[in-house]
């Protein structure tokens, strides 16, 4: 990659989401995951996503609440 593409991937801001379904909503659960992958999220663990679009997370999100899940949306900024 070119330094430019380096400096304008620098400003490129990523958002993830932190989330927790209860174990007796496993159809939703396959719901969300189907939903993140179709909507480009890139998966870091099982229930910690990484995607740019924040709006697209933030209705994930609370989708994950309306079903009565945990979710929070964090900015990525790595210092180490």
């Amino acid at each position: 990659m070119s330094y430019v593409g380096q400096q304008l991937q620098a400003f490129v801001m990523s958002f993830l989401i932190v989330f927790d379904i209860p174990r007796s909503e496993m159809t939703e659960r396959r719901r969300i995951h189907r939903e993140l992958v179709r909507g480009g999220a890139e998966k870091i663990q099982d229930s910690f996503w990484k995607s740019d679009k924040i709006k697209f997370l933030i209705d994930v999100g609370m989708s994950i609440r309306k079903i009565g899940g945990r979710a929070t949306i964090l900015e990525e900024k790595f210092l180490f």
